[in-house]
C-alpha cells in the first residue's frame, strides 16, 4: 500500500509540473489526507511515505491560485488565458488520455463530484455572464465592449468549444442582434434623412458611426455593407438637396425659407464635417473596411462649403485623436492626455508603442499648425448672404434690362422678408438698406423710362418711344401696388399728346397742301411733315390706326385738287429714291410709307420698271433650254427658237399698238375685249391634241397682247394718263405694269410657240426664278385659255397666295367675262369639285343610317350640302366648306357652325327634302375642258395631295349622341382608369341610339372607341379658339383654317373651351359641335386627270427622278428652263465654309444664331430667320437667347392678323431689323428689299435653322433674298440631335468629313430619307386608289338607292377606312425579362414552356395576329432578360445577345434555348423584393444595331415579386422583405424606368405569379406610365394576374399565397412499402415553398388509415418537422376529410386553405368523404369568395380513381393527379407546390394579352 501510495503521488507530481495543472493532483492528495487523518496512516510501513501530504497539499492550492489569477478573462492575453484552459479542460477531461488511470477510480468513489465538471460547470457560467455583458453593452450601445464580450466568446468557443458548447451559441445570438440593430439604425437614418427634420440624425450617429468601426465581423457580411453605402449616399444627396435649395430659394426670392434652410443646413453640414469626415479617415485606416465612394462625396461637399473653423486639410490627425476638426487647443490636449493614458506601452504591452507615438505626433502638429484665431471666421453660407444685395441688385438691373416686369413684381413683393436674413451672417445684414436699394433701382427704372417717353418724343425717337409706352404700360400692370415707385399711369398723357400731334401734323400737312404754288413752295416741309407721321404709323403701333387715318386724309386731300395727282406721284417717288440729306431710318420710313398707301402705287409700278433693266428678247430665247423625259431617257427638247423670237415680236408690236390704242382714256375698252375675244372665238372649242395648228398660234400673239393690253390699262392706265400731258422726261412710260420678255416668252413656250411642228399643246412646266412674275403668267395663261373654250384652274400650296394671285387679274376676269370659268385654289380642291358634281354623298348615308334611302329625292339631282351654316344648289359656287384631317391628314368636307339664320335654313332643307323638292345643278352653256395651271411644282408632292384621300363625313346628329360624348369628356377629365367601350354601352343613351340606327351597332362602337382614343389627344394637335364666332381652328400652311377639324378632338376640344368659360354662344355652339361625323367616302386626291398641265416653277432643277417619274404620269414631260430676267444672280451661300453651320447643344445652337444675327446687324442689314414649326420658334422665343436679339425684333407666325403679318413682311427688309419666322413663310412671302442701307451693304441675310426635307423648300428659303437682282446672303445653322433624330446621321459624322464637303453629305442623306418617304407615298397611293374605287362603289349603290347593296360596301368602306393605311408587313421587337430568382423555381418549366408556346406553333402570338390581319405578314424578333437582384452581382443579368451586339433575334429557337438556360436553376434574391426596376431599365436601354427597331415594341416582364420599394404596404413586419426600401442604388427612380420605356414607345406587359405581393408594384407603375407627361397617347401598362383574382383578393402577403397546406396522407398497411417515399415527396413540397419563399406558410398534416390523427397542426412551414410516423391499417376517407375540414375553417383570415389528399385505395365512404369537401368548398365560396384548392392523387394501381376524381370535382378549382411510383409522387407535390393553376393561366392569357395590345397598337398607329 505504501509503495502503491508512493507510486500515485509520483505520476500526480509529475503531471502537476509537466501540465501545470494541479486541480487533479489536489483532488487526489486531499482525499489521500482525508483519509490517512482517518487512520490509514497505521496501515502504512515504516518510514512510510515519501512526502508530506499537508505540506504538498498546501504548495498546490497556492501554485493553483496563482494558475487561476492568471486564466481570468477579464485581463489581457486572452487567447492564450484561452490556450491554457484547453490544455487544463483537456487534462480534467474523463475522456481524455490524461485522466488517472486505476488511481483515479480508487478515488472516484471517495468523491463527491469530480473537477472536471466543475471548471466546466464555472467556464459555462463565465460564458453566460460574457454573453449578458454583450446583451448589456448592445443595450447601451456600448459597441467597444460588446465587441470584446464577442471577440472572447468566439476565442472560447474556438479552443475550448467542445467543452463548453453554449459559446458557439451566445456568439451567434449577439451578432444576429446586433446585426439586426446595425440595419435598423441605418433604416432609420434613411427615413430621417429623407424627412425635413434632419437633427435626428444626430443622436443615432454614434451608434452608426460605432457599429461601423467596432464590429469588423459586421462589416464583411453584404446585408451591412450594403446598407453602409446606402445611407452613406442618402447623406451626401441629403446635402446636396440642402445647399441646392438654397441656392433655389434665393433665385426664386423666397427669403422665408433661404433662412430657415440656411440654419437648418449649417447644422447639418456642420455635423458631418465633424463627425463624418471622422468616419472616413477612420474608414480608410480601417482593416476591415473598404473605402467609400459616399464618404469621398460629402467630404467634397464639406470642404467647400463648411470648412470655416475647421482644418479639414489635417482632418487625419484630427481622427487619430478622436475630435472633430473643429476642436480648439484644450480640446486637442485633453483628448491627447486621455488617449496617451490608453495607448501608453506600459499599459498596452506594446514593446514598440506604435500608437502612442502616433497619438503624440498628431498632437504636436496639431497645436503648431492650426490656427485657433476663429473669433471672427465666416459661418457657411456668409459669403452667400453678404452677397445678397449684390446679388438682388444685379438681378433686379438684368430683369429690368430684359422687361422681365412679373419678376420684378415677385421681387418687391417678397423684399420685407430680407429681415429674416439679418443675423445669420457676420457681421449682420442691414435688409433695409438693401429694400431701399432695389426700391431705388427700380424707381429709377421707372423715371429712366418716363423721362425717356418725353425725351424720345421731343426728339421723335419713335422706335425707342414705342418700347417705352410698352415697358411702361407693363410695370403699371406689375407695380401699381407700390406707388412709391409706380405712382401714376403709364399714360401720363402720352397719348392725347400723340394723337394731338398727329392730328396737328395732319392739319399742317393739309395747309401745305392749300394750292399748287404752297404745295411746290413748303415742299421740303410738307415731306418732313409726312415723314414726321410716317414715323409714328412705322416705329409706334400703338397709334398706327389714327396716324393711317389721318395721313389717308391728307393724301385724299391732295387729290382732290386737280394738279394733286402728279404733285403725288413726284412726291412718292422722292420718298422712294430717299433724300442723301436724309437719315437712313428716315428713309426707310419714307419708303415704307410709299409701300403701305395705295396712293403710291405708280411710284412702285415705275421703280419696279426701272430697277429691272431687261435683256434683249433675243439674248434672252438664246438662254432658254428644254429637255424632253420618257422614263430615264432624257432628250434635249427641240425649240424653234427663231419661230419663238418671231412671235414674241409680233405680240411686242401689237401689245404697243393696242396700248397706244386704248390707253387713252376715252377709247372704248369693250372694243379693246371684242377684239381680242373674237380673235379667240374663231378656234373654240379647241382639241389639245390636234387642234393647236399653226393658225392658232399665229394668233396666241395678238390674243396675248390684248389681254396684257388690258391688264396694263387696268392696273396703271389711269396713272399713266394723269401724268403723260406733263411729262416732259419720258417718265410717264414707267408707271405702265407691263410684262417683261421673260413672262411673254414663258407664256409663249406654254401655248407651243417655240414648237413648229407639233400641233398639240403638250403639258409641260416651265422653271423661272422665284420673284420674277409666277403671278402674271398664270394669270394671263388662265384668261387665254378660258378665251379660247377651256376651263382653267390655278393651283398652287397656299389659299393666301392663291387669294393674292387671283386678286392681281380679278379685273381682267371680269372684262373678258371669264371668272366663272377661271378658278384659283389649292390643288386638292379638283377632287372636292368632282365629288361635289356627283352628288351629295353625305346627306344619302345619313339616311341610309336612318333607314330613310328610299324618302331621298332623285338621285342623281341631288346636289343640296346640307350643312349647318346653308344649302348650296351649285357645286361650283359653295362658299361654305368646312374640311377635316384625319391622322393620314386626309381632307374632309363636313358641316360648319350655325347661327340663328342657320338653324331657319337647315329647317327649310329638311323640308324640302321631306317633301322630295331637289334643285337641279346649273350647268355650263359649254362643255369646258379643264386645265390645270401649276404655281410651283411643289404642289403635285405636298403632304395634302399625292398619296392622301378627300374625306367625306356625314353628321350624326341625336340626343344620345351629345350624353355619351359629354359622359366620356367628364369621365376622362376625373382621371384614373380608362373609359372602356363596355362602360358605355352600359348607358341607357347607347341602347336609345342603337335602336334609331339598327343595323349599325358596329358603327357605333367603333366610333365610341375612337372617341375613348381621342378624348385623352386634343391637345396633340394645336388649335386656336376664334372668341369673336365661337370656332375652332387649326394650322394650315402660313394662316389658321377654321374649316379644318380633327375628328373627335376637335368636338373635344369645344367642351374643353366650353367648360373654360370662352365661347360666347355655348349652347348653340355645342349643339352644332356635338355629333358622330362618319367617314362615307375617301376620293383620292391624286386620282384627277384634267385635259392638260402647265406651269411654272422656281424649283424644276431640283426634281429627282421619283418626282419625274410622279410628272410622267400625269402627262407632264416636256420641261423647259428661262434664264432670269435680271441675269446673274446676286446669291450668296458660301457652302464649304461659314455657310453651314452645325451645333452640338441647344444653347450652342441658339448662341450660333444670335451671335451671326448680330454680326450681320452691325454690317446694317436686315436678317430673316427660319424655324422649322411653331415648337422650335417657341422655344428660342422663351430662352434668354431671344431676349439678346435687343428690341427691333419681330414675329411672323401664322396665328397672327393679316394687317400684323403684313406689317411685319413690310419691315423684315430693312436694315436693323429682325424677323423670326416659320418655315411656311418661307414659300411665297415677298419681303421685298426697298432699303439702299441693307442693298449697299450686302442685302438680306437668311438663317435657315433647319434641313428641309424636300430641297425644293430649301431653294424657296433661300429665294426670299436676293429677290430681283438685289443682294442676298444665305446660311444654315443646325442642331446636330435634329440631323440624327430626322435623317439618320450617326453622331459625330461631322468631325469625320471635311467641312467643305459637309453640304454634299447632308445633301446625300436628305435624298436617303426622301427615298424612304417616296416608298411611303406610294404605298399611301395604292390606298387612296382603292379606298377611291371602293366609294365610288358605294356611291353608285346610294344614287341607286339600292339599301341592301350600299349597306354591304357601307361596311366594307367603313372598315377599311378605319384600318387605314395598314402595311403588308410589320416587325415586333418582344423582349421577355424574366425573374430567375429562387422564387421562381417552381414556375421555371411552366414560364419556359410558355414562352416556346408563345412564340410557335398554332397559339403563338404570330398565329393569333395572323387571324385578327390576315392581310399582314408579321415578323417577330425576340430579346431575352433573366435577372436577379441586385445584391447577385456580376449573375444580376443574363441577356441574349449576337456577336454584331443585338439582343434581338429573329430566329425564335434561339430565344427559347435561351430561356431554357437561364431558367435551368433559379437562385439567388436575397431579399423578397427583386431589381424590377434595374431590369426593366436595363433592357429599354439596349441599344445595339438593331435593339428596338420595330415600330411596335413590347416588354414582357414575368415575376412572382414585388421592386423595391414598392412592396405592399403593411409587410415591414416580414422578415427579409426589402433590403433597398427608400433608395434603389444607381438611383433608378418609377419615373426614370418609365420614362425610359416612353422615350424607346415600348408597351410593357407585367405578368405576376404572386399578385398579392406584385400589387403596389403594378398600381404605382401603372399611375405612373399612365401620367407621364410624354404619354401624349395615355397608353397604359398592362397587368397579366397568372393565378385566379379571387385568390389574390383575400390575401396581402408575400413570397407566396398566404396558404394553410393541409397534407391528408393515406397510411394503411399498403402504403407501408411506399411511406418513406410519401415523406420525402412532402419534404420536397416543404422544400419548394421555401425556395418559393412562403415562409408565412401554415401546414397540417392529417394522416389516416381506418381511423384518423392530425400529426402537425398548423404550424408555421419554418417549423414543420420532417419525419412523419406510420402505423398501418384499413383505409377509411371521411374521417380523414372532417378532420382536414375542420383545419381548413380554423385557418386564419392572413391565410387560404389548401389541401393536398393523397390515397392508394378505395374506401366505402368515399361519397361521403366528398360531400364534406364539397360543403367545405361551399362555405370557403361565401366567406372568402373562393373555390377551395384540392388536389388529390391517386397512388399506385390500387388506388380507385373514380371514388378519387370525385373527391377532387367537389370544388371547381379541384384538380386530379394519378402517380405510379414514388417518385412521380414527388414530381407532382413539387408541381402543386409551385402552383399548377398557373400553369393552366398562363400560355392562354398572355397570347390573349398580347394578341390584342399589338392589335389596339395597330388600331392607334394606323386605324384612328
Amino acid at each position: 500500500l505504501t509503495e502503491k501510495i508512493n507510486e500515485a503521488f509520483n505520476v500526480c507530481n509529475d503531471i502537476a509540473s509537466q501540465k501545470n495543472c494541479y486541480y487533479q493532483p489536489i483532488e487526489m492528495l486531499t482525499a489521500l489526507d482525508r483519509q490517512l487523518r482517518r487512520g490509514l496512516k497505521n496501515y502504512l510501513v515504516t518510514p512510510g511515505l515519501s512526502f508530506d501530504c499537508e505540506a504538498k497539499l498546501k504548495e498546490w492550492r497556492e501554485e493553483q491560485r496563482k494558475i487561476d489569477r492568471e486564466m481570468d478573462f477579464d485581463s489581457n492575453n486572452v487567447e492564450e488565458k484561452l490556450k491554457k484552459w484547453a490544455s487544463l479542460m483537456d487534462g480534467l477531461d474523463p475522456k481524455s488520455e490524461g485522466y488517472f488511470g486505476g488511481m483515479s477510480r480508487f478515488f472516484a468513489r471517495m468523491k463527491s463530484g469530480t473537477t472536471y465538471e466543475t471548471k466546466r460547470d464555472e467556464l459555462h457560467i463565465k460564458t453566460v455572464d460574457r454573453c449578458n455583458q454583450g446583451k448589456k453593452a448592445l443595450k447601451e450601445s456600448d459597441y467597444p465592449m460588446l465587441q470584446e464580450c464577442i471577440h472572447i466568446l468566439d476565442l472560447t468557443d474556438h479552443h475550448i468549444g467542445k467543452h463548453i458548447p453554449v459559446a458557439s451559441t451566445e456568439s451567434k445570438f449577439l451578432k444576429k442582434h446586433a446585426l439586426n440593430t446595425f440595419l435598423g439604425i441605418c433604416k432609420k437614418a434613411q427615413g430621417i434623412l429623407e424627412s425635413t427634420n434632419k437633427s435626428e440624425f444626430e443622436t443615432i450617429f454614434p451608434d452608426y458611426r460605432d457599429s461601423v468601426l467596432y464590429l469588423p465581423w459586421m462589416m464583411v457580411t453584404g446585408e451591412a455593407k450594403k446598407e453602409f453605402k446606402l445611407t452613406n449616399q442618402f447623406l451626401h444627396d441629403a446635402l446636396v438637396k440642402d445647399i441646392s435649395e438654397i441656392n433655389e430659394f434665393l433665385e426664386n426670392f423666397d427669403f422665408a425659407k433661404l433662412k430657415t434652410k440656411v440654419q437648418s443646413t449649417r447644422i447639418f453640414g456642420g455635423f458631418l464635417a465633424d463627425h463624418c469626415l471622422l468616419l472616413r479617415e477612420r474608414v480608410k485606416t480601417s482593416d476591415h473596411l473598404e473605402g467609400d465612394q459616399w464618404l469621398d462625396a460629402i467630404f467634397k461637399l464639406c470642404s467647400e462649403f463648411f470648412s470655416q473653423c475647421r482644418s479639414l486639410n489635417h482632418i487625419k490627425y484630427f481622427a487619430i485623436l478622436e475630435i472633430p476638426s473643429s476642436s480648439s487647443q484644450n480640446t486637442i490636449k485633453k483628448a491627447y492626455k486621455s488617449l496617451a493614458k490608453r495607448y501608453h506601452p506600459d499599459k498596452t504591452g506594446e514593446g514598440d508603442g506604435t500608437m502612442f507615438r502616433k497619438i503624440k505626433e498628431a498632437h504636436d502638429f496639431l497645436l503648431e499648425n492650426v490656427d485657433f484665431s476663429r473669433e471672427n471666421v465666416d459661418q457657411p453660407f456668409d459669403s452667400l448672404l453678404r452677397g445678397v444685395r449684390t446679388k438682388l441688385r444685379e438681378r433686379a438691373k438684368a430683369l429690368l434690362e430684359e422687361q422681365q416686369y412679373k419678376n420684378v413684381e415677385t421681387l418687391l413683393f417678397r423684399l420685407d422678408d430680407l429681415k429674416m436674413l439679418d443675423n445669420l451672417a457676420n457681421p449682420h445684414l442691414k435688409h433695409t438698406d438693401t429694400i431701399d436699394e432695389i426700391k431705388k433701382i427700380i424707381k429709377g427704372h421707372v423715371e429712366k423710362v418716363r423721362i425717356d417717353v418725353d425725351s424720345n418724343w421731343s426728339s421723335h425717337n419713335y422706335l425707342a418711344l414705342n418700347e417705352n409706352i410698352t415697358d411702361l404700360k407693363s410695370m403699371e400692370t406689375h407695380f401699381k401696388a407700390y406707388p412709391e415707385i409706380f405712382s401714376s399711369s403709364w399714360n401720363c398723357g402720352i397719348v392725347q399728346t400723340v394723337e394731338k400731334e398727329i392730328e396737328e401734323l395732319g392739319q399742317q400737312a393739309r395747309y401745305y397742301l392749300r394750292s399748287h404754288h404752297t404745295a411746290k413752295q413748303n415742299l421740303d416741309d410738307f415731306r418732313r411733315c409726312f415723314l414726321n407721321m410716317g414715323h409714328v404709323l412705322v416705329e409706334l403701333p400703338l397709334f398706327k390706326s389714327i396716324t393711317k387715318t389721318v395721313m389717308c386724309g391728307v393724301l385724299e386731300s391732295c387729290l382732290s385738287h386737280e394738279w394733286g395727282y402728279s404733285f403725288l406721284f413726284e412726291f412718292g417717288l422722292g420718298l422712294q429714291r430717299g433724300d442723301e440729306s436724309s437719315s437712313e431710318v428716315d428713309n426707310q420710313v419714307a419708303q415704307l410709307i410709299v409701300a403701305e398707301f395705295s396712293h403710291f402705287k405708280e411710284v412702285l409700278t415705275m421703280v419696279w420698271n426701272q430697277e429691272t433693266s431687261q435683256k434683249p428678247a433675243d439674248d434672252t430665247v438664246h438662254g432658254i433650254k428644254g429637255q424632253y423625259r420618257n422614263g430615264k431617257s432624257i432628250k434635249e427638247l427641240k425649240i424653234d427658237k427663231h419661230q419663238l423670237l418671231e412671235f414674241f415680236h409680233a405680240f411686242d408690236a401689237q401689245y404697243m399698238k393696242l396700248l397706244g390704242e386704248y390707253i387713252d382714256p376715252n377709247a372704248d375698252m369693250k372694243a379693246l375685249v371684242q377684239k381680242t375675244v373674237g380673235i379667240a372665238d374663231q378656234f373654240r372649242p379647241l382639241d389639245c391634241d390636234s387642234g393647236w395648228s399653226r393658225e392658232v398660234k399665229d394668233q396666241i400673239p395678238n390674243i396675248l397682247a390684248g389681254v396684257f393690253a388690258v391688264f396694263t390699262i387696268r392696273k396703271s392706265g389711269d396713272s399713266y394718263n394723269r401724268l403723260v400731258e406733263s411729262d416732259t422726261s419720258g417718265m410717264s412710260k414707267n408707271l405702265l405694269m407691263k410684262p417683261h420678255n421673260i413672262q411673254v416668252l414663258t407664256l409663249l413656250s406654254l401655248f407651243g410657240c417655240g414648237s413648229s411642228s407639233s400641233s398639240n399643246l403638250n403639258s409641260q412646266l416651265m422653271q423661272i426664278r422665284t420673284g420674277e412674275g409666277k403671278s402674271m403668267i398664270l394669270g394671263a395663261a388662265a384668261v387665254i385659255l378660258a378665251l379660247l373654250g377651256f376651263r382653267p384652274r390655278c393651283v398652287c400650296y397656299s389659299e393666301y397666295l392663291s387669294d393674292r394671285d387671283f386678286a392681281l387679274f380679278r379685273d381682267v376676269f371680269d372684262d373678258f367675262n371669264v371668272k366663272e370659268h377661271v378658278k384659283y385654289s389649292k390643288i386638292t380642291t379638283l377632287s372636292e369639285d368632282a365629288t361635289k358634281a356627283k352628288g351629295n354623298i353625305r346627306v344619302l348615308t345619313e339616311s341610309l343610317l336612318r333607314g330613310q334611302l328610299e324618302d331621298v329625292g332623285s338621285a342623281p339631282a341631288l346636289i343640296i350640302a346640307r350643312k349647318s351654316g346653308g344649302v348650296t344648289i351649285s357645286p361650283g359656287k359653295s362658299k361654305v366648306r368646312t374640311t377635316t384631317k384625319s391622322t393620314t391628314d386626309t381632307k374632309t368636307e363636313d358641316g360648319s357652325f350655325k347661327s340663328d339664320t342657320v338653324s331657319k335654313t337647315k329647317k327649310k332643307v329638311d323640308k324640302m327634302i321631306e317633301r322630295k323638292i331637289i334643285q337641279p345643278p346649273e350647268m355650263s352653256s359649254i362643255d369646258r375642258k379643264e386645265i390645270l395651271l401649276v404655281d410651283e411644282v411643289d404642289v403635285f408632292f405636298g403632304s395634302e395631295f399625292y398619296g392622301q384621300t378627300y374625306n367625306q363625313v356625314a353628321q350624326l346628329r341625336e340626343p344620345e349622341i351629345t350624353d355619351i360624348l359629354i359622359h366620356i369628356w367628364i369621365a376622362n377629365k376625373r382621371g384614373g382608369r380608362r373609359q372602356r367601350l363596355a362602360d358605355i354601352q352600359a348607358l341607357p343613351a347607347y341602347s336609345q341610339l342603337l335602336k334609331k340606327i339598327d343595323g349599325f351597332k358596329y358603327v357605333l362602337d367603333s366610333e365610341i372607341n375612337l372617341m375613348i382614343d381621342q378624348v385623352r389627344r386634343i391637345d396633340e394637335e394645336p388649335y386656336y379658339l376664334h372668341r369673336d364666332t365661337d370656332r375652332i381652328g387649326y394650322k394650315v400652311m402660313d394662316s389658321i383654317s377654321y374649316e379644318v377639324t380633327y375628328g373627335y378632338r376637335t368636338v373635344f376640344a369645344y367642351l374643353q373651351e366650353a367648360e373654360r368659360g370662352n365661347l360666347k354662344e355655348k349652347d348653340s355652339t355645342l349643339a352644332s359641335a356635338l355629333f358622330i361625323p362618319l367617314s362615307c367616302g375617301q376620293f383620292s386626291y391624286a386620282n384627277v386627270s384634267p385635259e392638260r398641265i402647265l406651269g411654272v416653277s422656281g424649283t424644276l432643277s431640283a426634281l429627282g427622278e421619283y418626282e419625274y417619274n410622279v410628272l410622267a404620269k400625269y402627262g407632264v414631260n416636256t420641261f423647259m428652263y428661262v434664264p432670269s430676267v435680271y441675269g446673274e444672280s446676286n446669291f450668296q451661300f458660301d457652302k464649304a465654309g461659314d455657310g453651314i453651320r452645325i451645333e452640338t447643344s441647344v444653347s450652342d445652337y441658339y448662341h450660333s444664331i444670335v451671335e451671326h444675327t448680330h454680326l450681320f446687324l452691325k454690317q446694317k442689314r436686315s436678317v430673316i430667320v427660319f424655324f422649322s414649326d411653331n415648337a422650335r420658334l417657341k422655344d428660342f422665343t422663351n430662352s434668354s437667347f431671344y431676349r439678346n436679339l435687343g428690341r427691333q425684333k419681330k414675329l411672323l407666325t401664322e396665328n397672327m392678323s393679316k394687317s400684323d403679318k403684313e406689317f411685319a413682311i413690310s419691315k423684315a427688309a430693312t436694315a436693323g431689323q429682325v424677323t423670326i419666322s416659320t418655315a411656311v413663310f418661307g414659300r411665297g412671302t415677298d419681303f421685298f428689299c426697298k432699303d439702299e442701307t441693307v442693298q449697299r451693304n450686302g442685302g438680306v441675310h437668311v438663317i435657315q435653322a433647319f434641313l428641309s426635307e424636300e430641297e425644293s423648300e430649301e431653294i424657296q428659303i433661300q429665294g426670299r433674298t436676293a429677290r430681283q437682282g438685289k443682294k442676298g446672303s444665305y446660311q444654315m445653322i443646325l442642331l446636330d440631335s435634329d440631323l440624327e433624330k430626322q435623317f439618320g446621321l450617326a453622331k459625330g459624322w461631322k468631325d469625320k468629313i471635311a467641312k467643305g464637303n459637309w453640304y454634299n453629305h447632308l445633301s446625300s442623306a436628305r435624298q436617303k430619307h426622301r427615298e424612304v418617304v417616296y416608298e411611303k407615298i406610294e404605298e399611301n397611293l395604292a390606298n387612296a386608289t382603292e379606298k377611291d374605287r371602293n366609294t365610288h362603289g358605294y356611291f353608285d349603290a346610294l344614287l341607286a338607292k339600292n339599301e341592301k347593296a350600299a349597306s354591304k360596301k357601307f361596311k366594307e368602306i367603313y372598315t377599311s377606312f378605319k384600318k387605314g393605311s395598314l402595311p403588308s408587313s410589320i416587325e415586333l421587337d418582344l423582349a421577355f425579362i424574366i425573374d430567375t430568382t429562387g422564387s421562381m423555381a417552381p414556375y421555371a418549366q411552366t414560364a419556359a414552356a410558355t414562352v416556346k408556346n408563345l412564340l410557335t406553333g398554332s397559339e403563338s402570338i404570330v398565329a393569333k395576329l395572323n387571324i385578327n390581319f390576315p392581310e399582314i405578314e408579321f415578323h417577330l424578333r425576340v430579346g431575352v432578360m433573366g435577372f436577379r437582384d441586385i445584391d447577385d452581382g456580376p449573375k444580376q443579368f443574363s441577356e441574349s445577345i449576337s456577336n454584331e451586339g443585338s439582343h434581338f433575334f429573329s430566329d425564335t429557337t434561339t430565344s427559347i434555348s435561351f430561356v431554357n438556360f437561364i431558367l435551368r436553376g433559379p437562385s439567388g434574391g436575397g431579399d423578397i423584393a427583386e431589381d424590377i426596376l434595374g431590369a426593366i431599365h436595363k433592357a429599354a436601354k439596349w441599344n445595339g444595331p438593331d435593339d428596338w427597331t420595330s415600330p411596335i415594341k413590347f416588354m414582357l416582364l414575368l415575376t412572382d415579386a414585388p421592386a423595391h420599394g414598392l412592396v405592399p404596404e403593411g409587410s415591414a413586419n416580414i422578415p427579409n422583405v426589402d433590403g433597398y426600401s427608400l433608395l434603389h442604388p444607381c438611383g433608378l427612380t418609377q419615373e426614370r424606368v418609365i420614362n425610359s420605356l416612353i422615350k424607346n414607345d415600348i408597351d410593357l406587359f407585367l405578368c405576376s405569379f404572386n399578385p398579392a405581393a406584385t400589387l403596389r408594384t403594378e398600381k404605382e407603375l401603372c399611375m405612373t406610365y399612365l401620367d407621364h407627361k410624354d404619354n401624349s397617347e395615355q397608353r397604359e401598362i398592362t397587368v397579366i394576374p397568372l393565378v385566379p383574382k379571387n385568390q389574390s383578393q383575400s390575401v396581402e402577403v408575400l413570397g407566396g399565397n398566404g396558404k394553410h397546406i393541409i397534407f391528408v396522407l393515406d397510411q394503411s398497411g399498403s402504403m407501408s412499402n411506399y411511406w418513406n417515399g410519401v415523406v420525402g415527396a412532402y419534404n420536397k413540397y416543404i422544400a419548394r415553398r421555401r425556395q418559393n419563399q412562403s415562409d408565412c406558410d401554415l401546414v397540417s398534416v392529417v394522416q389516416f388509415d381506418d381511423g384518423v390523427n392530425v400529426t402537425v397542426n398548423m404550424k408555421p412551414i419554418t417549423q414543420v418537422p420532417d419525419q412523419l410516423g406510420y402505423s398501418g391499417g384499413g383505409t377509411y376517407f371521411l374521417p380523414a376529410a372532417l378532420s382536414a375540414s375542420e383545419l381548413a375553417l380554423s385557418t386564419p383570415s392572413s391565410h387560404v386553405p389548401a389541401i393536398v389528399f393523397m390515397s392508394d385505395g378505395c374506401a366505402y365512404d368515399s361519397n361521403q368523404a366528398a360531400s364534406a369537401f364539397s360543403q367545405l368548398n361551399n362555405t370557403l365560396r361565401h366567406q372568402l369568395e373562393c373555390e377551395l384548392e384540392l388536389n388529390v392523387i391517386a397512388f399506385g394501381s390500387g388506388a380507385s380513381q373514380a371514388q378519387l376524381m370525385r373527391i377532387a370535382g367537389s370544388s371547381r378549382s379541384g384538380k386530379f393527379h394519378t402517380s405510379a411510383d414514388t417518385a412521380e409522387l414527388s414530381n407532382i407535390f413539387v408541381q402543386i407546390a409551385g402552383g399548377s393553376q398557373v400553369a393552366d393561366v398562363l400560355e392562354a392569357e398572355i397570347g390573349k394579352r398580347i394578341s390584342e395590345a399589338v392589335s389596339g397598337r395597330l388600331a392607334v398607329e394606323y386605324m384612328r
